[in-house]
């Protein structure tokens, strides 16, 4: 891990406070070479702000007082801007940084802001970089040490703006520089669905529609959007989740073998399957909003919310993908706020025998499908579904499960955002977006953006509304066939 300049773009903001910071200080206590973190933002801030901030964020997930100070003292440092587009200020002082310790050079730009800043921003950085004589020439050579530019999602807020926002960046870098952040591809059960995939050949082999009638993807939360309403309310679920968590899931479910297992192998895969996903209907989704309940108020009663919002706080969409493997299999993403609890998971649900031979032997059941349930968050691990015999005479079924848990096997894991800057100061893009991936998640999405789509009233503390079960699904996990 190459010594350099972590340059944190909304170093003021939350997501810096309790995430960036806590991973930052875990990679940099990694690296023998030292890491410093110039933090930026538009706040009456100096060095001793920022540490402030940073030691609260490390001491409410573990770090020992002393430690954290210890640590910031020596690693944080901040530049105060009045616009995101005049970063002066921050270049005299990333120099001053780099000529005390020695970092060669070597610079990630984190853009932890707001989507309307990120043109003005990559622009100015682009600037400098070719004024200051880093940019890559043609081949890709790069004097001066490296750079690279990390960018928060959104990716746009439609096809349209996503091809806008990469063709500014690509103006000023290449692709090759470029990280584009989804958390979930940090999280150890996601990276492990391709070990799980391609080094088992036990499931490999039953991975497409000759066996599998239908996949899953859900993201449920019970939090609200009361804390960022006033973003929230322009931009809805959709946008928010299912266009790129939920899509990521989605395509790493659904990609095909790599033929290596590098980014590039992995990009070009996922992008494949992604071209061969239709465009979502409208007739194949279905939208709500969390009214009151189990003690809470209704989304439209939050601060900032219009009374008349129709904003969708619950999405769930169809989706078909048009290729060899999974031609007629349907994949049902679906996420949502106040749902009764906070679980990610990937449900696969297997085929049943072609011809029923137990046929009541579960009593009042009906014979159930194997289903794969692959759990990302809480109790990261996997649970396999299957019937046996019970004990005594004739021939009488109950379901049983195989389980998997990741932490009693493993231990604790690192956190996503450790993982991902962790790959940002490698240099390695595995587990980041490429720009015709964003543009084609955009694309599948299209209609349903501007669709006047129905919003279903759903109560707070439920599990979404009942039109959801149209689209083929029980949105109750507890009353899942494989568990009758």
């Amino acid at each position: 891990m190459s010594p350099h300049l972590f340059v944190l773009f909304g170093a003021t903001g939350d997501l810096a406070a309790k995430k960036l910071f806590p991973a930052l200080y875990r990679v940099s206590r990694e690296a023998d070479d030292g890491i410093r973190v110039l933090g930026v933002g538009r706040s009456d801030w100096d060095d001793g702000d920022l540490r402030d901030a940073a030691v609260d964020g490390l001491t409410e997930t573990g770090v020992s007082d002393d430690d954290a100070r210890a640590w910031a003292e020596e690693t944080l440092f901040f530049a105060q801007v009045e616009a995101y587009d005049d970063l002066d200020p921050v270049f005299e002082r990333a120099d001053e940084i780099e000529a005390e310790a020695e970092t060669g050079g070597n610079r990630a730009y984190y853009l932890a802001l707001p989507p309307s800043a990120f043109p003005g921003t990559i622009r100015a950085l682009g600037e400098h970089e070719d004024a200051a004589g880093r940019a890559p020439n043609e081949d890709g050579e790069q004097s001066g040490g490296w750079t690279r530019l990390v960018i928060e999602k959104p990716f746009g807020s439609d096809l349209e703006s996503a091809k806008k926002l990469n063709g500014i960046v690509h103006e000023h870098f290449r692709e090759e520089q470029v990280y584009r952040i989804d958390h979930f591809l940090g999280k150890e059960t996601v990276q492990n669905l391709l070990v799980f995939r391609f080094a088992n050949a036990l499931f490999e082999s039953l991975w497409s529609r000759a066996h599998v009638e239908r996949v899953e993807v859900v993201v449920t939360e019970t939090n609200d959007a009361s804390g960022r309403a006033g973003y929230f309310d322009g931009v809805g679920t959709m946008r928010d989740m299912i266009q790129n968590h939920l899509t990521q899931l989605f395509a790493l479910t659904a990609m095909e073998p790599p033929a290596r297992l590098d980014a590039e192998g992995i990009r070009r895969e996922k992008i494949k399957v992604l071209r061969s996903t239709r465009t979502a209907s409208p007739e194949e989704a279905v939208y709500g909003q969390y009214g009151a309940g189990d003690g809470q108020e209704a989304y439209t009663e939050h601060e900032g919310v219009d009374a008349d919002s129709t904003t969708e706080t619950f999405a769930a969409v169809r989706l078909h993908v048009d290729n060899w493997r999974w031609q007629g299999v349907p994949f049902v993403l679906r996420t949502g706020k106040r749902l009764k609890e906070r679980l990610t998971e990937i449900l696969v649900t297997f085929r049943r025998p072609p011809v029923a031979l137990f046929q009541g032997a579960k009593g009042e059941c009906e014979p159930t499908p194997n289903v794969l349930r692959i759990r990302l968050q809480p109790d990261e691990g996997f649970r396999l579904s299957f019937d046996v015999k019970t004990p005594g005479s004739g021939f009488q079924t109950a379901t049983q499960h195989l389980d998997f848990d990741y932490e009693s096997a493993f231990g604790a894991f690192p956190d996503a955002y450790e993982t991902l800057l962790r790959d940002v100061t490698a240099g390695d893009t595995t587990l980041f977006v490429h720009a015709e991936e964003a543009e084609q998640a955009w694309r599948v999405y299209e209609p349903l953006l501007d669709a006047d789509l129905d919003v279903h009233t759903y109560d707070s503390g439920s599990w979404g509304p009942d039109e959801a079960a149209r689209l083929g699904i029980t949105l109750d996990p507890d009353d899942s066939p494989s568990d009758c």
